[in-house]
């Protein structure tokens, strides 16, 4: 996702958005999918497999930065901003749904070109690159945290104790593998990063109890601890990032044999279980700590836990292979863009097949994301800056305008909201720099 560092989602997407595809068929059957058997069929196109798909799409480690946010906000704060996200992003989910029912069209790149003309899947293909980037430079931080942790273990004058020399030896294995053309081997990595996830946030619940009974608190004093303050914002922002989801939502949406009133209950049941399982480890990693959580709050842990050790290892090798994985889809559309400003010619080898293009240009592309990474070692901070500049217009500044160009929408509370949500993100992130 997620980031959303949703974690590998934008491996299933059309990354050549000006492609056009034909209108979908009123009949199920011709579009080549089965139709739906309802909730208790996972096979491609069904209630219960477009759902796993959703909530795979979704989840990734910005959910370790969530009890950082409910540290921001309390508890009954934290929940209601997390719900706040989840409903906008139902909405906007809806939107993109029914664009697809109405176009025919399976990839975000293109109902970008439906509402932008020529210059939509070039707008598009920015906003992958840059956010692409911006995940990988999350994992790297990420790495730097948990590697040094580990190292501790034989002591604390090892080498790969110091964040620098972490990051040099990530980079000896992440830049080789982002510089080549593919790396198809790597692809079932997202399966075992969201089981990852799953692990860590299992591991997580099970400790809460034990480090909450040594806090001096109870849960009725815990509760009483909300305000909403500054900090509302970059919750939001976080929350946001981690329902992030949309970029895959067209495919998805492509290949759901069901109608729009089903649609709609597959998006309400993905986004309550998001919000469930995003309350539960935001508020448990939130009670272990108080108002001692970290930005990335599995460094709260002792580095002897061996639970936790098993976390961080795990979390540790995932990440090194995410990082070229999303490397890969970041920059092919940068060279999407390149390409388009170059112009078509007969019999021209693309950009991306020359080697001497591609490697020092994907060089570039993850010295600025170590760079970024090295420069900003909280985390939850540069999660917040990437989901305010580059999430949420997909998520909901985009959408809004579908509403009005493609569906016709003549309402103005939806859409308006949605662009408010956007613009008061960006506002928020923006008054950063000024005090």
């Amino acid at each position: 996702k997620n980031a959303r560092f949703f974690f590998f989602s934008r491996q299933i997407m059309d990354l050549k958005p000006a492609a056009k595809k034909p209108l979908l068929p009123k009949n199920l059957k011709d579009r080549g999918f089965p139709l739906d058997k309802g909730w208790s069929s996972f096979s491609e196109g069904s209630a219960g497999g477009s759902l796993v798909l959703l909530i795979s799409g979704a989840i990734g480690t910005g959910v370790l930065a969530l009890p950082y946010g409910v540290s921001c906000v309390g508890v009954l704060g934290s929940v209601s901003l997390f719900a706040m996200a989840g409903v906008a992003t139902f909405y906007s989910n809806t939107i993109l749904f029914d664009c697809v029912a109405c176009t025919g069209h399976g990839s975000y790149g293109q109902l970008m070109s439906d509402i932008l003309g020529k210059y939509g899947g070039m707008t598009l293909d920015l906003f992958v690159f840059v956010e692409g980037l911006g995940a990988v430079a999350t994992y790297v931080v990420f790495i730097m945290d948990y590697v040094p942790q580990v190292c501790e273990l034989w002591g604390p004058d090892v080498w790969c104790t110091d964040k620098l020399n972490v990051a040099s030896a990530a980079t000896v294995v992440i830049w080789p593998l982002s510089c080549l053309k593919g790396l198809s081997a790597l692809r079932y990595t997202s399966t075992c990063s969201i089981a990852t996830i799953v692990f860590t946030c299992l591991v997580v619940l099970l400790k809460t109890p034990s480090h909450f009974q040594g806090r001096d608190a109870s849960f009725m004093q815990v509760l009483e601890h909300s305000r909403f303050n500054s900090s509302s914002f970059q919750v939001l922002s976080m929350a946001c990032f981690a329902f992030m989801t949309h970029t895959n939502s067209p495919e998805i949406a492509l290949r759901f044999a069901g109608g729009p009133s089903s649609a709609r209950h597959v998006l309400a049941v993905q986004t309550l279980v998001l919000w469930a399982v995003y309350c539960g480890i935001a508020v448990c990693g939130y009670m272990s700590f108080l108002e001692d959580t970290k930005q990335d709050f599995l460094t709260n842990y002792d580095v002897q836990d061996k639970l936790i050790v098993m976390c961080r290892c795990l979390l540790s090798v995932t990440l090194v292979f995410a990082c070229p994985l999303n490397m890969f889809p970041a920059v092919q559309a940068l060279f999407n863009v390149l390409e388009a400003i170059r112009g078509k010619r007969p019999n021209q080898e693309p950009l991306y097949d020359m080697h001497h293009v591609r490697v020092p240009v994907s060089t570039l592309a993850f010295a600025i994301t170590l760079g970024v990474a090295l420069k900003s070692p909280h985390v939850a901070d540069l999660i917040t800056t990437i989901s305010a500049y580059f999430s949420s217009p997909l998520m909901f500044a985009f959408p809004a305008i579908m509403y009005w160009k493609i569906l016709r929408g003549t309402g103005m509370t939806l859409p308006v909201t949605l662009l408010s949500i956007t613009a008061a993100l960006w506002l928020a992130e923006l008054s950063h720099f000024f005090i």
